[in-house]
């Protein structure tokens, strides 16, 4: 007895057609996607460098001002300095009173691995100011630039102001960098603060 043929089936010849046809077009939508990427990669690095460098100096500039408020609200020297076991800020800072150290007031860690954070006295500034003051060092030879002695930062006495260890008032800036992104987060003598952006910035000096 004979089997009755199988029937012609070209569904399934069309299938094999369309499967090697979707993968073609996978492939080049692949490409296309991976040439666009690079094309796109470094204006979308620079707008994540400058959301980084934005968000660390509106960080930065209300650490100081709570350093500032706290010093004048209770009287005492309070210090910003890198976190414990950094020689920079660029990994962070602490806001703390210098009669107690090992309570820090805020900490600020900062994990971006881009950022560099480095202070800068004004030009007008007295270089007798120690903007890296540490709490527990000796605060004599005032003479040459503390960056050299002291880890970066900044301490205000008790009347709110930043000061050097000659009496003056201090000025710093804090520039803040992520790749080709930056910001200035600038302390003025009488304890103003504000962020500006050199490149766009009038008086915002690069």
């Amino acid at each position: 007895m004979m089997r009755p043929a199988t029937p012609y089936a070209p569904g399934r010849h069309l299938s094999a057609t369309a499967l090697g046809l979707s993968l073609v077009e996978c492939l080049v939508a692949l490409v296309i996607a991976a040439i666009l990427a690079a094309i796109a990669y470094p204006t979308l690095r620079g707008i994540v460098a400058e959301q980084i460098v934005m968000h660390a100096a509106d960080r930065l500039a209300a650490s100081l001002a709570l350093g500032r408020s706290t010093a004048a609200t209770q009287l005492s020297d309070i210090a910003l300095i890198p976190l414990d076991g950094h020689a920079d800020l660029n990994g962070g800072w602490q806001v703390l009173s210098t009669a107690s150290p090992e309570a820090p007031l805020l900490t600020v860690p900062i994990p971006e691995p881009c950022l560099r954070i480095a202070p800068r006295a004004h030009r007008h500034a007295s270089y007798g100011a120690n903007p890296g003051a540490n709490p527990g060092a000796n605060p004599g030879n005032s003479s040459h630039d503390a960056r050299d002695a002291h880890p970066p930062g900044i301490r205000w006495t008790a009347v709110g102001y930043s000061r050097s260890e000659r009496g003056g008032f201090h000025a710093v800036t804090f520039v803040v960098r992520c790749h080709g992104a930056q910001r200035q987060v600038r302390l003025g003598a009488q304890g103003r603060i504000r962020i500006c952006r050199p490149a766009t910035d009038r008086d915002c000096d690069g």
